[in-house]
């Protein structure tokens, strides 16, 4: 039987931390997208496989996650638009970092929810008045149900959210290849 701390079972974690120190190659992975432009503002994304230490590895399903706007943005309000999903993926990785680290931390977590927001000035995507297109900020409440101190839930929030991935991808410049469809 193994020891699961919110749900993360923690030999399996060490396991892995443990393999990762003698081949960091492991560490290594690739996740891609593919996304297609339907119409305005829809657009349809399929994530499947990805790579991890040079090899590809099959999920066995396909996910689909579909973007648009609100109607009074110019969409059809089908989909979230990109940015409410660039939240919900931060909100996602930082829990995901509350289990994680909370298991590693011997902290249990009984029940977590995370409100985020972010600002975002349309001025920017427009093209007017010098605005950056991106949200200018993220801001937001963790609710959390957990026996731990306040000093182990704030040391907790910290590390969640300064080892999260999405949070740091936030930090990151894109850069794409233009190729021509004949």
């Amino acid at each position: 039987m193994s020891n699961k701390i919110n749900g993360i079972d923690v030999e399996a974690l060490n396991a892995t931390i443990d393999a990762v120190k003698q081949t960091p190659l492991l560490a290594k992975c690739t996740f891609q997208t593919r996304t297609v432009w339907k119409k305005g503002f829809q657009s349809q994304a399929q994530i499947s496989n990805f790579i991890q230490a040079g090899e590809t590895v099959k999920r066995g399903k396909t996910f689909t996650v579909s973007g648009d706007h609100p109607e009074g943005l110019l969409g059809q309000n089908t989909a979230p638009a990109a940015v409410e999903g660039l939240i919900a993926a931060t909100a996602a990785c930082i829990s995901g970092g509350w289990a994680t680290f909370g298991a590693t931390m011997n902290i249990p977590v009984e029940s977590l929810r995370i409100e985020l927001e972010g600002d975002i000035d349309l001025q920017g995507f427009m093209g007017l008045n010098n605005v950056r297109p991106g949200l200018t900020r993220i801001r937001g409440k963790i609710y959390v149900k957990s026996s731990a101190s306040d000093g182990q839930l704030k040391e907790l929030k910290e590390t969640a959210e300064k080892m999260s991935p999405v949070v740091d991808s936030l930090k990151v410049p894109v850069k794409t290849e233009l190729i021509r469809i004949k």
